[in-house]
């Protein structure tokens, strides 16, 4: 009887150790950084000043943290719900003419909070001298 209880002691230390062995590991959420497509205008492109971009952005990413900027200047965006992928659109700030601007975008995943950034560079435009004479108040008159 001293036996078997010993064995059975030993049994079921070893069962509790066996078990412990082969506990199934948690998984690890893996974060999606939200991607950046379908850049308008194009990469490379000549625009003109104060000109509409617009992007989309995967339907994974928070909307409130979509940041848009044109040469570190921050834009004011429009975001549009699409249910697969969000449409981003933003107007080119006025003080950028005669130049190169990066648009540099980032936005937050909405499960797990990484970081997803992109961009696309642009072409701008000097303002002529009709833009500027209408934007400093002067009129041309013919005579």
């Amino acid at each position: 009887m001293k036996i078997t209880k010993c064995l059975l002691a030993i049994l079921l230390v070893l069962g509790t150790v066996s078990t412990q062995a082969y506990e199934i590991p948690q998984e690890e959420k893996v974060c999606k950084k939200p991607k950046f497509r379908t850049f308008e205008p194009e990469h490379l492109s000549e625009v003109l000043p104060e000109s509409e971009i617009s992007f989309h952005v995967s339907n994974w990413a928070d909307p409130d943290t979509i940041e848009v900027t044109a040469r570190k200047v921050p834009l004011t965006v429009d975001v549009i719900n699409k249910n697969v992928f969000y449409v981003v659109k933003a107007k080119l700030p006025p003080s950028l003419h005669g130049t190169f601007a990066r648009i540099e975008l980032r936005a937050r995943a909405k499960e797990g909070r990484c970081l997803g950034q992109g961009g696309w560079l642009l072409k701008i435009k000097e303002k002529t001298a009709e833009e500027s004479s209408s934007e400093s108040g002067e009129t041309t008159q013919e005579e």
